[in-house]
């Protein structure tokens, strides 16, 4: 009888011991995926501005073509120059992957009970990194193309992409040169690459975004708002 009583309480302590890890790991994970939304909801933000600042390129890239061939612009000296100034913008996206990074480091990984949440994160940064090698692709163009273009045959302080306010430069010397080479296929052809290149990360960035809604909607799913 003694024996009994023995194994009894040594099989209940098991099942409280299983149940009360069963419970802590279900509340680890619970907090995992609380960070899990806040990063992604962070990634959407980024994804987000970065297609508005392509998108005010692209249509700056189109007006610059729209204006070459007219015989007698319809945009300012000082408007045209700041279209082209976005030809030397590079807005990039990288991915946070904070949460991410502590799951898989920490072997925590396998205490998201979603396997299709699982799936779809491996599925999100593995995208994530072609967008970085797309992104560093393209920011060659900047210092193989568009620079020595703009030294070549502008002048930079007149489409410079300032970025502080707090350090103006003085006004630039020549700011209607631009006016010398408007019509050029050069200038057309500088502009269409730059046109090129902020549609395939616009594209890009739409895919990752429907990725990024994907597992937010995963997450709601599991009450994670």
């Amino acid at each position: 009888m003694d024996l009994i009583v023995v194994v009894l309480g040594l099989f209940i302590g098991l099942q409280i011991d299983t149940w009360w890890e069963g419970r802590k790991e279900a509340r680890l994970e619970g907090a995992y995926l609380v960070e899990i939304r806040e990063d992604f909801d962070a990634n959407k933000s980024l994804l987000n501005d970065a297609i508005d600042f392509y998108e005010r390129i692209i249509r700056s890239m189109i007006a610059l073509q729209e204006q070459s061939p007219l015989t007698t612009p319809t945009l300012s000296v000082s408007e045209l120059n700041e279209k082209f100034s976005l030809i030397q913008s590079m807005p990039t996206f990288i991915a946070i992957s904070r949460t991410h990074t502590i799951l898989t480091r920490s072997g925590d990984f396998n205490l998201l009970q979603s396997r299709e949440l699982k799936n779809a994160l491996a599925e999100y940064y593995a995208s994530a990194e072609v967008i970085v090698l797309v992104q560093q692709t393209h920011e060659m163009e900047l210092v193989q193309t568009f620079q020595p273009y703009v030294i070549n045959n502008l002048d930079y302080s007149a489409v410079h992409y300032s970025r502080l306010d707090e350090y103006p430069l003085p006004p630039p010397v020549e700011e209607a040169v631009i006016l010398d080479v408007l019509s050029t296929r050069q200038f057309r052809n500088i502009v269409t690459q730059k046109w090129t290149i902020s549609t395939d990360l616009v594209a890009q960035y739409h895919k990752q975004l429907i990725l990024t809604n994907n597992i937010i909607a995963l997450l709601e799913s599991d009450g994670i708002r």
